[in-house]
This record gives C-alpha cells, sequence and structure tokens, in this order.
C-alpha cells in the first residue's frame, strides 16, 4: 500500500522525526531527518499479526546512520564525536551560566559528555574533538635525549623522577610533552647506558 504524499502537521513530524517500527525482537532505532521524499506503510499478515513499517526516504539527512538513544531521549553514534553545532551550543548555554545538568537535559546530551566538552574547552580553548585512535605524539626526542644524558653524566645518582622534575623546571618539555618516569628510565638504561660505571 503506497501512501499519498503528506502534507500539513503531519509532514512536519515526519520531516523532523523518521520512526521505523521493526520486528518485535528488534529494539525500536530512530534517527532525526532533514527531507522526506515517500512515506511507504506496508502491512504484512504473519503469525496472526498485523506488523506496520513506515519507511521514509531522505535525499540529504544529517545523521544517515542508525545511532542509539540515550536515556533522556537524545541520539548518539557510539565512538563517534558530538557534532561541532552541539558542541558549540553547549558552550554558548555554558557561557550564558546555564548549569550543566540542564544543558544536558535540554540539549538531550548526557551528563558526562557535556561535562567532558565543556572541561575540554576550559583547557584548550577549542570545542573540537581530540583524535579517534592513532598513536601519541614521540616525547623521547634526541633533544630530550641529550638533555637526559646531561644530567645524568652532572649527577650520576640522580633518580628518573628527578631527572623529569629538571626537564620541566628547565622548560626542555612542557606538561604536554614530559616523558613519563618509566620513560626516562627505559632511556637511561638502553640509550644511555650505566654512565657512572663509565666514569
Amino acid at each position: 500500500l503506497r501512501c499519498k504524499p503528506v502534507s500539513g502537521p503531519v509532514r512536519k513530524q515526519i520531516d523532523n522525526l523518521a520512526l521505523l517500527v521493526p520486528d518485535r525482537a528488534r529494539p525500536v532505532s530512530w534517527t532525526p531527518c532533514g527531507t522526506v521524499a515517500t512515506l511507504d506503510a506496508e502491512r504484512t499478515h504473519a503469525g496472526g499479526t498485523d506488523r506496520t513499517r513506515f519507511s521514509t526516504s531522505a535525499a540529504s539527512t544529517p545523521w544517515n546512520l542508525f545511532g542509539e538513544v540515550n536515556q533522556l531521549g537524545g541520539v548518539f553514534v557510539n565512538g563517534r564525536p558530538l557534532p561541532n553545532a552541539i558542541r558549540l551550543r553547549i558552550v554558548e548555554l555554558a557561557q550564558l551560566g546555564i548549569r550543566p545538568c540542564d544543558i544536558s537535559r535540554q540539549l538531550r546530551v548526557s551528563h558526562g559528555c557535556v561535562s567532558k566538552i565543556l572541561a575540554r574547552y576550559n583547557e584548550t580553548g577549542s570545542i573540537l574533538p581530540g583524535a579517534i585512535g592513532g598513536s601519541k605524539p614521540r616525547v623521547t626526542t634526541p633533544t630530550v635525549v641529550k638533555h637526559i644524558r646531561t644530567y645524568k653524566q652532572r649527577d650520576p645518582g640522580i633518580f628518573a623522577w628527578e631527572i623529569r622534575d629538571r626537564l620541566l623546571a628547565d622548560g626542555v618539555c612542557d606538561k604536554f610533552n614530559l616523558p613519563s618516569v618509566s620513560s626516562i628510565s627505559r632511556i637511561l638504561r638502553n640509550k644511555i647506558g650505566n654512565l657512572s660505571q663509565q666514569g
């Protein structure tokens, strides 16, 4: 059964939301859509029960992937960052003095996500999401290794955590590219060796 194109208030509802009513065993999934070309209603008689499936065909949809629905009724795609428009809106509302819990309810975004975006904005000044996957930037550059070697030559009994503090105090590294104590110990062990025995 093919329905005629709809108009009026029903059309507005369909433009904003495409509902799928799948088999009883599957959970209901939905996604917001931009424009709807047709609305098909298919009725099948299986096992004595009627199942109606509404499907829409949209030429351009902002979220063409089916996401999951959070507890607030918002749609998200697991493992993918929130769209930049929503991230910007979160920051704008926070700057107006609205509490994160109220922003969460208003935008239907989890409280944890709102807090994380605001924390990133306060720390970096950017609303953009971090990189997905990939490797961290290398912190044991030749310059860092050279300074570690110098510290060890000047004071053979120096500890790795003391070297770490010196790298930060001397401006060789900042808090973002400072090597860990274990990385410094590995450099001392593998790249520099035991300088106290050589001296």
